[in-house]
């Protein structure tokens, strides 16, 4: 049993030959009481190859039955996170099958690999990524660097929804639910294979594995998020803005309009002092329209059809402040305020965090906006408009930096200026 520092991830698997050796007299060679590396470590690296020994072993046996020339792992995906279980992997898969390809998987929110790898040496950060803490570190090692350098041939880096997406497919095939670190790798792979040429019916675009890792850590709060978020990453559903003429029949005209696609959700309110209303319409995509060769095709169909009926609708699938804050906000539009400036806010979950951020407002900045939403995890995610006269901008933006919080400046957002406003 090889036990992953600070990750709650045990790797069942034996040595083979000389890595065996190799790395008995490397711990022979160590003091008995050195504290290891949690990553950088070469004993800590060996033990997480163990895994690699797994699936070779393992591969033969899978693949039997089929074509000769099928007879063979196309790829093997690994979550990057501290980079040492996929320079292990790596390192192994080189050794013993050097034409398997080892593909690292990077989140969006933690590609720090990634990043690494593109400028030729290691990068840091201020905080982990929170949504796949198991998966994310501050400071890469110089030697899983450099042997991911060497020998990983690719990376793939993969949004939170399509890490969400993941999440449900492990459930739906195991009945495991793998927190979201867990089923980084599986992302990946989806995404890889997803954009591969196409292959005659009935042919397969290779045999690939992906190594699953820190299962057992997920938050019970956080499912809430994975669930909402699944449909998109696995792009079967769609989220529209919608501006419409808000007179009555206009929901059931619209309805129609879109049909025969299942509206999975609608957000409205009346504002009485408009004649317009701002809509938040969510559909699901048929198996046909996943699969399609033109995946724009749908989106472009539900606003060809809405503008018939002089409805502007926007795709916004895409937009983050969207699917986490603007669409339960629909309904309130102030009209424009001069200085108004939107945050985008990750709180970090304790005590104070939204205290500090109050408490540096100055008397003269107006709260305009506040939208909180907890998902679970360590971070809360907070949307806040705040009036700012033109001269504070600079002091504003110091102030925002200042608090050490991610945090993203959505005040020229396409949606805050169309939608909210």
């Amino acid at each position: 049993m090889i036990e992953r520092t600070g990750a709650t991830v045990v790797v069942a698997g034996t040595t083979l030959g000389e890595a065996q050796l190799a790395a008995d007299e490397l711990a022979e060679s160590r003091p008995q009481a050195q504290l290891l590396q949690p990553h950088d470590d070469p004993l800590v690296i060996a033990g997480q190859a163990t895994a690699g020994l797994e699936v070779i072993k393992q591969i033969g046996a899978a693949l039997e039955g089929q074509d000769l020339h099928d007879q063979r792992l196309d790829a093997i995906f690994v979550v990057a996170g501290g980079s040492s279980l996929l320079a292990g992997i790596a390192a192994i898969m080189k050794s013993v099958m050097p034409h398997t390809k080892v593909i690292g998987v990077d989140a969006s929110s933690a590609d720090l690999l990634h990043q690494s790898l593109l400028t030729g040496h290691t990068l840091s950060v201020p905080e982990p990524a929170a949504f796949v803490d198991g998966a994310s570190v501050r400071q890469l090692g110089s030697e899983v660097f450099r042997l991911c350098n060497d020998l990983v041939d690719d990376m793939v880096v993969v949004s939170h929804d399509e890490i969400c997406a993941a999440v449900r497919d492990a459930f739906e095939d195991t009945r495991a639910v793998l927190e979201p670190a867990g089923a980084v790798a599986i992302a990946g792979l989806k995404k890889y294979v997803d954009e591969l040429p196409e292959v005659a019916p009935g042919k397969s675009k290779g045999n690939f594995v992906a190594i699953s890792s820190d299962a057992s850590n997920i938050e019970f709060d956080i499912l809430r998020f994975i669930a909402e978020r699944a449909a998109i990453g696995e792009k079967r559903e769609k989220l529209f803005a919608l501006r419409m003429p808000d007179r009555t029949g206009m929901f059931f005209d619209m309805y129609k309009a879109v049909q025969p696609r299942l509206v999975t959700e609608f957000v409205y309110r009346h504002s009485p002092n408009h004649n317009d209303a701002l809509v938040y319409m969510a559909m699901e995509m048929s198996e046909a329209e996943v699969n399609s060769k033109n995946p724009d095709k749908f989106s472009a169909d539900v606003v060809s059809a809405l503008d018939a009926l002089d409805v502007y609708a926007l795709d916004v699938t895409g937009d983050e402040m969207a699917k986490t804050h603007a669409r339960h906000l629909a309904g309130g539009r102030p009209g424009e305020m001069a200085g108004e400036r939107i945050i985008r806010f990750e709180f970090p979950e304790n005590a104070g965090a939204l205290h500090q951020f109050l408490g540096n407002l100055r008397s003269d900045w107006f709260i305009t906006m506040l939208h909180y939403r907890n998902h679970g995890g360590q971070v809360g995610k907070v949307l806040a408009g705040v009036r700012v006269p033109e001269n504070d901008r600079q002091a504003f933006t110091e102030m925002v930096e200042g608090l050490g919080y991610i945090f993203f400046d959505e005040t020229d957002n396409l949606i805050y200026r169309d939608f909210m406003r």
